[in-house]
């Protein structure tokens, strides 16, 4: 249990990169077992105003809501997806909010369908 904030990137090969940071206060144990499990290689799938980015761990979603804001960081345990979303979103079933894009949301705006994704720590 280290820091109250981790810093990680996302790198879309061939088209930049991006920053955000995980907020240990929204979910202390499931930003932990995020950051244990990076560097992460996966595929980014955009549908509607979410870019879903598929992930081997799983946990249960710590503080749940329903909604999140434009440029937040979603884990659903449903889908076993990390979401970004590209706008103000709420949700029929319980999600945990555990970040923000801090750095080139346009970035990811700009995704069209899908794209290769790495998830790092800085």
């Amino acid at each position: 249990m280290t820091g109250e904030l981790y810093k990680i990137k996302f790198i879309f090969p061939n088209k930049g990169e991006s920053e955000g940071e995980l907020i240990r206060v929204k979910g202390p144990h499931l930003t932990e077992i995020f950051n244990r499990n990076l560097p992460l290689n996966s595929r980014a799938l955009k549908r509607e105003n979410l870019l879903f980015i598929p992930v081997t761990f799983y946990y249960a979603a710590e503080k749940p809501g329903i909604s999140g804001k434009k440029g937040d960081i979603i884990f659903d345990p449903r889908s076993k997806a990390v979401i970004i979303l590209l706008a103000d979103t709420r949700f029929d079933l319980k999600v945990a909010n555990i970040g923000s894009i801090t750095k080139n949301m346009k970035l990811i705006e700009k995704i069209e369908k899908s794209s290769g994704v790495r998830i790092e720590s800085i």
